[in-house]
């Protein structure tokens, strides 16, 4: 489909922003203009530097916002073409992370899934299943970038889940993480991921000797450093 030309015109349609919920802010705007029509299925987004300076905000954010919208099946990128709106309504699945909720409602869910998770794969993980969790924690130090380190990432926490026999906790982490990597991969780009591959280690080492207990508070650990870096990053931008 060829390109409208709403989005230049959108752009005068944007408001600055607070800082306090800038991402949000973004996803919430562009997708209002989405639904609304000024910006329709086949239309061009302005680039990250144009909507950064409408919107009065650093491109990371920008970038972050656009994640959770691309993420939800509204927008693509196009390699050497831009960024183009794909569809106007996202599923309800995917709303969940649209923005919806703060980091902090996440670390819940994901404590309450794959905290008692990781207890269950060091009871009933398989030989295989525990040394292709050792196997991906080795490939952390050879990471050559954020898009990769959080590929590794996602499959580590996907195959634990899988190590647990139950499909439907597999599906549950691998759905979460899915809709997740977009801002997973803006806060990996703002991280030290050296202490992120050592909380991998100990889950690893704590399900290898199906210790449950240690594997549990591993992982517990490791899901509230996550909350914390997410902090961090979010504090840190802009």
């Amino acid at each position: 489909m060829t390109p409208g030309n709403g989005s230049a015109e959108a752009l005068g349609s944007l408001r600055q922003i607070e800082r306090t919920s800038a991402a949000e802010s973004v996803r919430e705007q562009v997708l209002a203009l989405i639904q609304s029509g000024g910006l329709a299925v086949g239309d061009k987004l302005p680039s990250e530097q144009e909507l950064a300076r409408s919107f009065g905000v650093s491109r990371p954010i920008v970038r972050e916002g656009l994640g959770a919208l691309r993420a939800a099946g509204l927008i693509e990128s196009r390699s050497g073409s831009g960024t183009f709106v794909t569809a106007t309504e996202p599923t309800r699945s995917e709303l969940i992370l649209l923005g919806e909720y703060a980091v902090e409602d996440l670390h819940e869910v994901r404590t309450n899934l794959e905290v008692p998770g990781a207890g269950l794969a060091a009871q009933r993980r398989t030989s295989a299943q525990a040394a292709e969790l050792a196997r991906i924690v080795a490939r952390h130090g050879t990471s050559d970038g954020a898009v990769s380190w959080v590929d590794d990432d996602v499959a580590f926490h996907v195959l634990l889940a899988e190590a647990t026999g139950n499909e439907l906790q597999a599906r549950l982490v691998r759905e979460l993480r899915g809709l997740q990597r977009e801002q997973n991969v803006v806060v990996a780009e703002l991280t030290d991921l050296e202490a992120p591959a050592e909380e991998h280690g100990a889950i690893v080492e704590a399900v290898r000797r199906r210790d449950a207990a240690a594997a549990e508070a591993a992982m517990a650990t490791h899901l509230g450093a996550i909350l914390e870096r997410a902090r961090q990053a979010t504090r840190g931008r802009g």
